[in-house]
């Protein structure tokens, strides 16, 4: 039995989920197609899920497949298309075998699946498209195909036609039915292809088989079916196409780490926490127990940990198989199972399994690619004895869901709540309130704001006196002046003692804690140029210096910084008579329109930008103005490049 771990990517309402419940019929897991109207799809189980009618959460179905060519096992992952889930579909690619981007017949590609095949090209991932709904837009896929041929660099090979009676037929099953010119371009993208077909005059070999095998995964080939998951047209035919085309090999991680990748964590009533993990290559319990115990006796730390007396645990591993949930002794290579989590391992997504050393594996710390997000809310429990209670519950959901940030203010008792987007907040917050009747309180969502430094450069000189003149801070000469991004630097341009070089620092970072508008400001350097220190208690002469650079400092805020936040670029897909009213409420909230183009079937494509803060609750106006089929797609961002301005 080979596995396969193939995934299943697309832009918000392409189809994914409909396309997985269609193939899991037609392998006979399940005895009825469900539809996401009704609630009853095998991927969306959460209550969010049931209610919106979009995968909040990736999932995992095992399911036999056969061929011609061999008896598979297809693992397959449906994905979430909604941007603010995005870290999910990337914690996925380091153990992807193929891809199947779905698009969606009558449009361009859309933005989040040009985001996914841009992943999935630098994750050295073979795809195969599907062009869906052909059961609605019929032959209108041309413009998919040129969009898509501008997103790779390289033209996709369409491998479907309709024949005499209008219904589909498929190069995988038919190949003579094809043009010549279709075999062509299967091996036209390799030399060595192309020169063993000229040698081969007779045609005994079908080359151009060969180069759909390998091509996929040598990033030279783009093969293109086309169907209906919702009918199951050329569902079928795509599995066959995904099994015959070469996968991704993965690589063995390095020494410092074990044989297996973490596709996603999970929490389960019966057996708690655990994750979802792709062995690299066959291996048995007892090599994994061997291996664990080279690991723990190497390098400093493990010996700082021994000597600490910490226990470090014979077994940590507890390996389950998915659908029988038996305990494993025995893995195989790319067979999916399930690792229960153990104090001493640290199972992040998208990274090997590795040990602890020792330390509580939230202080191993996020992997460096998961930025703070600008979006948060402050929650607060009804009662202050229910605090432990929604600290768990919170837990829980950051352990599922590393694109999530907790942080506990102890001096007001508060909880931070950070996610990747307003929906992805509403989401976690709706989930945590979940079957329970204890109330908790949370604030609108807020959006960080900076006060950016503007391009200045001002000398000045800090000084301050008190104790009727008496007493000086001494003269500090100095340049403020702005930086090339949202960093704070001090530089000395002279020699001083270390206290007050301290002194100065801390002043200086706390002036820049609040500004003109109550924000922290950022991009800005002090330039130290020279100190004369005044004789006398040296404490006053700093308590004194810090006035001054304080009141100094802050005297240039008010016309030298402007307010930003983060930026937000957003696509809706809208029919043309509900245009006018999009971009009316649009215009409400200050959107510059970068483009409008008109799309098939009577739809306009537009794009815009604006201030995150202003577009709060535009997805969900959109869907009110347009009755419930209007679709938008938003990615937020907050840097030095990527930001709006406020105030100024």
């Amino acid at each position: 039995m080979k596995y396969r771990t193939v995934g299943i990517f697309a832009h918000i309402d392409s189809g994914k989920t409909t396309l997985t419940e269609r193939i899991l019929f037609e392998a006979g897991k399940i005895s009825a197609v469900g539809s996401i109207e009704d609630g009853n799809t095998e991927s969306d189980s959460l209550q969010e899920e049931i209610d919106r009618g979009i995968s909040i959460r990736t999932t995992f179905h095992s399911l036999p497949w056969n061929t011609n060519f061999g008896e598979f096992r297809i693992q397959l992952v449906d994905t979430p298309g909604h941007i603010d889930f995005r870290n999910q579909v990337t914690d996925l690619l380091p153990a992807m075998e193929t891809a199947i981007v779905v698009l969606e017949a009558g449009t361009v590609v859309q933005s989040q699946a040009r985001l996914v095949i841009e992943e999935l090209t630098k994750a050295s991932v073979p795809m195969v498209f599907f062009i869906n709904k052909l059961d609605r837009f019929g032959d209108d896929y041309l413009d998919t195909l040129v969009s898509l041929e501008e997103i790779l660099g390289g033209a996709p090979v369409a491998l479907f036609q309709k024949d005499e009676l209008g219904k589909l037929e498929y190069y995988f099953q038919h190949p003579s039915a094809f043009p010549k010119t279709v075999k062509e371009e299967l091996i036209s993208w390799s030399d060595d292809l192309m020169i063993s077909s000229w040698n081969d005059p007779s045609g005994q070999t079908d080359f151009s088989m060969i180069g759909l095998h390998t091509g996929p995964k040598a990033g030279k080939l783009y093969p293109v079916y086309g169907g209906s998951a919702k009918t199951g047209e050329g569902v079928r035919e795509l599995l066959d196409l995904v099994l015959w085309t070469e996968p991704k090999e993965t690589e063995d991680p390095s020494s410092l780490a074990l044989p297996m990748l973490v596709l996603s964590r999970r929490t389960n009533p019966e057996f708690g926490r655990y994750a979802v993990v792709y062995p690299t290559r066959d291996i048995r319990l007892d090599e994994i127990q061997s291996l664990w115990k080279q690991l723990l006796t190497n390098g400093e730390e493990n010996s700082t940990r021994r000597a600490k007396g910490n226990s470090i645990e014979e077994n940590p591993f507890h390996f389950l198989d998915p659908e029988t949930e038996e305990t494993l002794t025995t893995l195989q290579k790319g067979k999916l199972v399930f690792l229960k989590n153990h104090l001493d391992l640290v199972l992040l997504p998208a990274k090997s399994v590795v040990q602890t050393n020792g330390l509580p594996s939230e202080e191993e710390g996020p992997p460096s690619d998961r930025s703070q997000s600008p979006f948060s809310v402050v929650l607060e429990p009804d009662e202050s004895s229910e605090k432990e209670f929604w600290l768990c519950r919170l837990e829980e959901l950051v352990w599922e869901d590393p694109g999530y940030v907790l942080q506990n203010k102890e001096d007001t008792g508060q909880l931070v709540l950070l996610g990747r987007g307003e929906l992805h907040l509403e989401i976690g917050i709706r989930r945590v309130m979940e079957r329970t009747e204890k109330k908790l309180n949370f604030s609108s969502i807020n959006i960080a704001k900076l006060e950016h430094l503007k391009k200045m450069s001002h000398k000045v000189a800090l000084e301050h006196r008190a104790f009727e003149d008496q007493k000086s801070s001494g003269a500090l000469i100095a340049v403020l002046e702005d930086t090339a991004d949202f960093s704070k630097h001090i530089a000395f341009e002279v020699s001083l003692p270390e206290e007050v070089k301290n002194s100065i620092e801390t002043s200086f970072l706390e002036a820049c804690l609040h500004g003109f508008y109550g924000e922290e400001v950022v991009g800005l350097r002090l330039r130290v140029l020279s100190y004369e220190m005044p004789k006398g208690d040296v404490q006053i002469t700093l308590t004194l210096l810090k006035v001054a650079i304080l009141a100094g400092v802050k005297e240039l805020f008010p016309s030298n910084t402007y307010l930003v936040g983060p930026l937000t670029e957003i696509e809706v897909m809208v029919d043309a008579d509900h245009l006018g009213v999009v971009l009316s409420d649009l215009s409400r909230r200050n959107a510059k329109v970068v483009s409008i183009e008109e799309a098939v079937a009577g739809k306009s494509h537009l794009k815009a930008n604006a201030p995150a803060q202003n577009l709060l609750g535009f997805s969900g106006a959109l869907r009110n103005m347009t009755k419930g089929i209007g679709i938008s797609w938003e990615r937020t961002a907050f840097t030095y490049e990527f930001h709006a301005v406020l105030k100024e």
